[in-house]
């Protein structure tokens, strides 16, 4: 059993359980003291656990752990990569902005770059971004979504007008050559501000947004790359070439 299934399993029993001892982990697993410490680490680095003395519990503002793990872990290797492609676009001393995500989740869990300013409306990814001491991370204020963990609304959008973000990473539901998708209008609103806001924006999206359509839909402009796992179909390439989108498949062209 690898880590990402541990930690699925792990949240389950904290379901129920609500503390779990490193000890506990160790039996239950089969694994080593280093082992289960790991484990205890990305629960905490990845904002679902609360660390106390001897294991982990859950955190105070109780995420929903079936939905919100379910979407981590599913495409979770492909999602790392793209993560780690992101990360290379970001050097020293940058104002970035990391959107909702699970992808986007991986990157602000993976940096590894000083003094940035890393600017989010996600709880998790500030969570997970505010590991690295060296930077600091600015948690945009809003109405409050519990089942999301994510601030949103006028609030949100009128702090957005006052940075100048040096890159921004978005993600998206779907991608086709009409656009890329949202589920919920405010969706829209939230990445045309951040789009007006920054000198580059990454979409980050897996292939299994390809193709993908939802109500709610945004146009390319303003978007200077898609970063994703897979070649995308021939017409849509065409496409965001014409728009002068650049395109970064980890497996090539």
């Amino acid at each position: 059993m690898n880590q990402k299934e541990r930690i699925v399993k792990a949240l389950k029993l904290l379901e129920s359980k609500k503390t779990i001892s490193q000890e506990e982990l160790m039996r239950i697993f089969s694994i080593s003291k280093d082992t289960a410490r790991r484990d205890i680490l990305k629960l905490v680095e990845s904002g679902l656990a609360e660390r106390y003395p001897g294991g982990v519990s859950l955190p105070i503002l109780k995420p929903q752990i079936e939905s919100y793990t379910s979407r981590l872990v599913k495409q979770s290797e492909q999602k790392q990569a793209i993560a780690s492609a992101a990360g290379e676009v970001i050097k020293d001393h940058m104002t970035i902005y990391l959107d909702v995500s699970t992808t986007v989740h991986f990157l602000a869990s993976d940096l590894e770059q000083n003094d940035l300013l890393v600017v989010t409306n996600s709880m998790d990814n500030a969570i997970a971004a505010a590991q690295n001491e060296a930077n600091k991370v600015y948690l945009l204020g809003g109405f409050f979504n519990f089942h999301s963990r994510v601030l949103s609304g006028e609030p949100v959008l009128g702090q957005l007008k006052q940075f100048n973000f040096d890159v921004a990473f978005i993600g998206g539901a779907g991608l086709t050559e009409q656009g890329i998708f949202y589920s919920e209008l405010t969706d829209v609103y939230m990445k045309q501000e951040i789009i007006r806001n920054s000198e580059k924006v990454y979409l980050l999206i897996d292939h299994t947004k390809v193709n993908t359509k939802t109500a709610f839909k945004l146009d390319f402009s303003g978007i200077d790359a898609v970063i994703t796992n897979e070649p995308l179909p021939k017409d849509l390439m065409q496409h965001l070439i014409s728009k002068e989108v650049e395109v970064i498949s980890l497996k090539g062209l």
